[in-house]
């Protein structure tokens, strides 16, 4: 007689389990609210920005995976992909490149052809680039970076005393700023949990404790960041279900064809209903002076069916 699991989505082995679905839901939704809320950056190679014009130009990174000439990166990871945010001046997509003065849109071919990796915030070209090339383009940048505990960032931050540490300084030398840590930045960790009865005839109430830990190198975005996440507490959405929803980036980090927001995702791919029934906050001591560090806690509940 074959063995049931009880509670394996449909994506089994290889798809997404309940805390990974909830890591990345949580990440979503912060990522979507702190948009919507402005915490984002425009950098445009015109004087419309607020930002002068040398911010919109790229810099060529050595990277091991593609060789030189061919990844040109901007101020820092996860540019914004996003549209549809209710905000005055809401952030933009990258419509394309210029190279020397000559706009290249996306879906450009030949050798300039290039995709966006959004997820690290850069340009990929298909072919080499002259070194000596100017490479800009218009952009949107997360000013906070969401990652989750297992991320090496969190590890460095919470173990070692970091005497220096880069926000959107111009860094030295030329490694990809991918390797670089960010502030501010708030990591999820999913801990802890019990469970118990959903409802007669089957069903459980899932109970996690998943902890924020922020990160930033002045207090007033500390102080921000906690409070805006010790907010949350009550707050209840349903997650999408990422088992069944398409991933919004492909094997580049460029946007997938026909990409969804979060609350896209999560209307037309429903999942679990996710509530945050109590909240804590905490600052933390850091042994570094200028690194400044808090800790939200917030007790979680997910009603799971079919168990």
């Amino acid at each position: 007689m074959a063995l049931t699991f009880k509670g394996i989505p449909s994506g089994g082995f290889g798809g997404y389990s309940l805390t990974d679905e909830m890591l990345y839901n949580v990440k979503f939704w912060l990522d979507w609210g702190l948009l919507h809320h402005g915490a984002f950056s425009e950098y445009r190679y015109s004087n419309q920005s607020y930002y002068s014009n040398e911010d919109a130009k790229l810099r060529a990174v050595t990277d091991e995976r593609y060789g030189d000439g061919r990844v040109w990166e901007g101020v820092g990871p996860e540019w914004v992909g996003e549209s549809g945010v209710g905000v005055a001046d809401p952030p933009f997509q990258v419509s394309g490149i210029t190279i020397n003065d000559t706009f290249y849109p996306i879906g450009t071919t030949g050798p300039c052809a290039f995709h966006v990796d959004y997820q690290h915030g850069r340009i990929v070209f298909d072919r080499q680039q002259n070194l000596t090339d100017d490479v800009r383009a218009d952009y949107c940048h997360r000013q906070v970076q969401v990652a989750f505990a297992d991320h090496p960032d969190f590890r460095r931050l919470m173990q070692q005393s970091i005497e220096d540490f880069l926000t959107d300084a111009e860094p030295s030398g030329t490694p990809a700023r991918e390797h670089q840590v960010w502030l501010p930045s708030i990591f999820i960790q999913v801990d802890r949990g019990t469970q118990r009865g959903l409802q007669l005839g089957g069903g459980q109430i899932k109970t996690r404790e998943v902890r924020l830990f922020i990160f930033a190198d002045n207090p007033t975005d500390r102080n921000l960041l906690a409070d805006w996440l010790d907010f949350q507490s009550r707050s209840a959405f349903v997650m999408a279900d990422l088992n069944a929803a398409p991933f919004p980036f492909d094997s580049h980090g460029d946007l997938a064809s026909g990409a969804l927001s979060w609350p896209q995702m999560a209307q037309s791919y429903p999942g679990h209903r996710l509530r945050i029934q109590n909240g804590e906050m905490a600052r933390l001591d850091s042994v570094n002076p200028r690194l400044f560090r808090a800790r939200v806690s917030w007790t979680v509940e997910i009603d799971v069916g079919g168990i």
